[in-house]
């Protein structure tokens, strides 16, 4: 997408996919409500920091080095856990300093009860500065219509400087249990710590990153493999107690790029738990919603009326999905409840108001007491990238409806929680990604379908159609489909100053014109899609009426708008393997019109098709009376490109931005001004039809003087010049035996050959 979209988008991205209802509550470093002082500090479970530093050479360029970060897990009889976790990072850079000079860590204070235990500074000179006592603070997200049971934790560290090296250390046990009788959680190798001014966060590179998990022997562990890094793993026993360790060495800090993968193998990542089977996870989940699909008049008064109108199974979904919409507004408000259990449907409807789960449980109940076969489904969102779901965890973080074929529907996963979005709400947030079908017989994840770029489009229809002065005007209409439609639509919705907005926006694809009208449709329509209609107005691009006017066209007009090409790495600054997912196409029908009768098309240059791994470009042009149809279709195929082929993606994107306009003129003709002249002097006499077609012939139009010719004969059948003409335009036609014959009539009726 070009730089204005992404910015507009990520303005109003919270309102585009409120996707994020669920707080997925992997392992996350926790908070504290205070650290201790020096003198009633915790135990330390890493080395003294003169240790750590001992024989440490900072790495040239480096801005900063995870000295050590370690963790340690300990898990009871009643899979309980309790864990220490400490960082101690040097840093080398005054970009560093901004982002380590304040830590943010966040918890869920529903399972979680977690403490910071020191952190501390060595200052350049050696100098051990402490945490200040005002220095930390617990935060509740403010997200407007976001009220739930995740909580930050910031903490400011004193004389952060370059050269200096951070510690801290926090612990943070269990509370309650989420799963009973299993445990889940997950670990990165890598610190990640977030950039100053909210711009993402970083992974740097580390020393050692160390991971022990001690249990019970007779708690069975099941962990994802990192084979993929150097990190090796041990097991011991002692006292009936097993301890399996993790430990990598010198793993390079993590390059975050856009458009990189959404696999987490990107970085070492580590899943354990105490169960391999999904269908456990499947049946806790189902134990949470079950309990709350309750009816009650009101309820059931919605089906009656359902039952209706609504005659076949299609009809009886969209029924339900147009219920949500107009009677659940999307209100996250999940304090003291843990995140993944429901209210009663009896009390949603009432409300009026819920979240993700509470949306689709109450579509859920209607669609079952409508006999359609639906269940809920966990989704991993987009923005949570793709783990590696080999071993079950608790990473979700959305959910919506899934509908099975059955008999009168194909297989539908309908997502509610947009307001006002297409049926049936299935988003490009959710597309392509790890969903759990909640119920008893679940045992494995599924993948949400993956959208074709027939899918995701932008359609532009352009018509230059009015001509006034040395001013032109052209009419345009934007359709689209998948994530087009999905961003634009709800831009449309929540921007304050949409028309402006709107207007900068489409303006992009004629920088040199003014939108002067501006109008859309479907904004609010499920069923329909976000349509744009409007009017652009070019000024003093046209000398007049015997001054020729110049059209062009590039696909570029497009892809500058809603593609984001031309601010693609440099091949030798890529880092990351660069994936076009999902794949999407932009398409044109220009048409332009001659400014009069008078001017005649010359096509200057076309552009050029293109077919390669990366792009197809079709572009085609057809002349039709008085104007000229101008044709692309641009796909812009899904691809994950491997770093050894970037280079040639890079130059294949080159030639694509750098192919050939389409530039064409009408140009003023002097014969064309007369055959105008004769055509539309009112006229039907047979002198000025004869003279028609001989001007016409001399302008090389044959089919229409032989077509001049036969009226002027059926004018006056006894005008032996009209029989001369005609069988001139028909020898010019190679229609030989019939010019003869016409030669043979005017001569016959007294013209002199």
């Amino acid at each position: 997408m070009s730089d204005f979209f992404v910015r507009l988008f990520k303005k109003y991205s919270r309102l585009f996919f409120v996707l994020l209802c669920l707080p997925g509550l992997m392992f996350n470093p926790g908070s504290s409500f205070a650290a201790n002082n020096n003198n009633n500090e915790a135990a330390r479970i890493a080395p003294p920091l003169k240790t750590l530093m001992r024989g440490f050479k900072p790495a040239d360029k480096s801005e900063a080095q995870v000295l050590l970060r370690k963790t340690d897990v300990y898990i009871d009889a009643q899979l309980m856990s309790h864990a220490t976790s400490y960082v101690a990072v040097y840093i080398n850079s005054d970009e560093a300093v901004r982002d380590y000079s304040q830590i943010s860590v966040s918890f869920n204070s529903f399972y979680e009860d977690i403490k910071l235990e020191f952190a501390h500074v060595r200052t350049p000179d050696g100098q051990l500065d402490s945490i200040k006592a005002d220095a930390t603070q617990i935060q509740s997200p403010t997200d407007e219509n976001f009220y739930h049971d995740r909580k930050e934790l910031l903490f400011s560290l004193p004389n952060v400087r370059k050269g200096s090296v951070i510690e801290f250390q926090y612990r943070y046990t269990d509370t309650k249990k989420m799963v009973p009788n299993q445990w889940f959680d997950s670990f990165s190798f890598h610190w990640w710590e977030d950039r100053a001014a909210g711009q993402g966060s970083r992974a740097d590179a580390i020393l050692t990153s160390e991971l022990n998990i001690t249990a019970p022997v007779g708690i069975t562990l099941f962990s994802s493999g990192v084979t993929a890094y150097p990190i090796t793993q041990k097991r011991s026993e002692k006292d009936q107690q097993q301890t399996i360790t993790w430990t990598g060495k010198n793993i390079a800090k993590i390059e975050l790029q856009s458009d990189m993968p959404r696999e987490h193998d990107y970085a070492p990542y580590l899943r354990v738990a105490t169960t391999d089977k999904w269908n456990d996870v499947a049946r806790w989940a189902d134990g949470l919603v079950e309990p709350h699909l309750l009816s009650d008049a009101a309820l059931a008064q919605i089906v009656t009326d359902i039952k209706k109108t609504a005659l076949t199974p299609e009809a009886k979904v969209k029924a339900v999905y147009q219920t949500i919409q107009d009677r659940i507004r999307y209100v996250f408000a999940h304090v003291g409840r843990g995140g993944y259990e429901p209210h009663d449907t009896t009390d949603i409807l009432k409300n009026g108001y819920g979240d993700c789960k509470d949306q689709t449980v109450l579509a859920v109940k209607l669609l079952r007491d409508l006999g359609i076969k639906a269940d809920p489904a966990l989704i991993v969102t987009r923005g949570r990238g793709i783990p590696d779901m080999a071993i079950p965890g608790i990473s979700f973080d959305h959910m919506i409806v899934h509908i099975p074929a059955q008999n009168g529907l194909q297989e539908i996963w309908m997502d509610t929680t947009g307001e006002t979005s297409l049926y049936p709400g299935f988003s490009v947030g959710i597309e392509g990604q790890p969903a759990l079908v909640v119920n008893e017989q679940s045992k494995q994840i599924s993948v949400l379908p993956n959208l074709g770029p027939n899918k995701h489009f932008a359609h532009l229809e352009l018509v230059f159609d009015k001509f006034d002065g040395q001013n032109a005007q052209a009419s345009f209409k934007l359709t689209f489909g998948g994530l087009y439609e999905q961003r634009l639509r709800s831009m449309w919705q929540y921007s304050r100053e949409r028309d402006k907005y709107f207007r900068e926006l489409i303006g992009q694809i004629y920088n040199a014109a003014e939108v002067i009208e501006l109008s859309t449709s479907n904004a609010d329509n499920l069923w329909q899609p976000f349509v744009i209609n409007g009017r652009f107005a070019f000024t003093k691009v046209w000398g007049g009426d015997k001054e020729p006017i110049n059209y062009a066209f590039s696909i570029t007009q497009l892809t500058n708008l809603f593609a984001d090409l031309r601010n693609l790495h440099k091949p030798a600054d890529r880092k990351q393997p660069y994936v076009n997912d999902p794949g999407y196409s932009l398409q044109t029908r220009v048409v332009f019109n001659s400014p009069s009768v008078k001017h005649q098309l010359r096509i200057k240059t076309r552009g050029a098709n293109i077919d390669n791994p990366f792009y197809k470009l079709v572009q085609t042009g057809t002349e039709e009376p008085q104007r000229y149809i101008m044709e692309q279709n641009l796909i812009l195929k899904a691809n994950r490109i491997e770093l050894t082929n970037y280079a040639d993606f890079y130059k294949k994107t080159e030639e694509l931005l750098d192919s050939t306009d389409w530039t064409l003129a009408y140009e003023y003709d002097a014969a064309a001004a007369d055959i105008a002249a004769l055509q539309n002097n009112g006229k039907n006499d047979i002198a000025s039809l004869i003279a028609l077609s001989k001007l016409q012939i001399k302008n090389g139009d044959y089919r229409k003087a032989l077509e001049t010719a036969q009226t002027a004969v059926t004018t006056a059948p006894n005008s032996a010049e009209a029989h001369y003409q005609l069988g001139l335009a028909l020898g010019y036609t190679h229609q030989f035996k019939e010019s003869d014959t016409a030669f043979k009539k005017a001569e016959a009726l007294g013209y002199k050959l």
